[in-house]
């Protein structure tokens, strides 16, 4: 399962193991702006992640 929790948050189903880059690349997502969970770890682009295991990416916030 990939979660997004940001400005907008949105869940997807992944169907086959693939490396988080690609998944990143596949949904649009920078890795500037957000921070990638492998079951509440911090990963990075070259994990590889099956459809069993929960992804999360959380969208960084800044301000003053």
């Amino acid at each position: 399962m990939i979660r997004i929790v940001g400005r907008q948050s949105r869940t997807e189903k992944l169907r086959e193991r693939r490396a988080v880059g690609d998944i990143m690349e596949s949904l649009g997502i920078s890795d500037e702006r957000f921070v990638c969970l492998l079951n509440g770890t911090p990963v990075t682009r070259d994990v590889e992640v099956s459809p069993e295991q929960d992804l999360l990416f959380l969208e960084i916030f800044s301000g003053g």
